[in-house]
């Protein structure tokens, strides 16, 4: 009984641990992905990740300028995305990173946008992919 109960436990978790990892890895990496551009100032690549409805009348200049003006990017070094922190519906998806993970303080909680778009998860919300003021 309790080899079977042990099978039982390692089969449940293994296909949580898939279900989670298709529906949960994609939009995460390309949250991380998006956030390291930002990070490494590499305002190009991080604006040819926007859905293309964030780049009309935008350019990776206009990017720079306004991530550059709050406080919260102009030193970013790291940021923390964990599997919990995405919340996917189908072909859109919601990320929360945290600009401050070492900080005891409260954190500073930002939202990004994230819809797939041709097969590729783009950043695609109210301000440069986030859904907030990114101030």
């Amino acid at each position: 009984m309790l080899v079977l109960s042990l099978v039982a436990i390692v089969v449940l978790a293994g296909v949580t641990g898939t279900i989670l990892g298709f529906k949960v890895k994609p939009p995460l990496d390309a949250a991380n992905d998006y956030m390291r551009a930002i990070a490494h100032h590499d305002y190009d690549d991080a604006f040819a990740q926007l859905c293309p409805a964030n780049r009309v009348d935008e350019s990776p200049l206009s990017l720079e300028r306004d991530l550059q003006s709050g406080a919260l990017f102009r030193n970013l070094e790291d940021w923390d995305i964990t599997p919990f922190d995405v919340n996917r519906d189908g072909s859109r998806a919601t990320v929360e990173v945290d600009l401050r993970p070492d900080d005891d303080d409260e954190p500073d909680i930002l939202r990004i946008e994230l819809r797939k778009i041709d097969g590729t998860w783009r950043p695609c919300g109210d301000v440069f992919g986030f859904d907030t003021n990114i101030d």
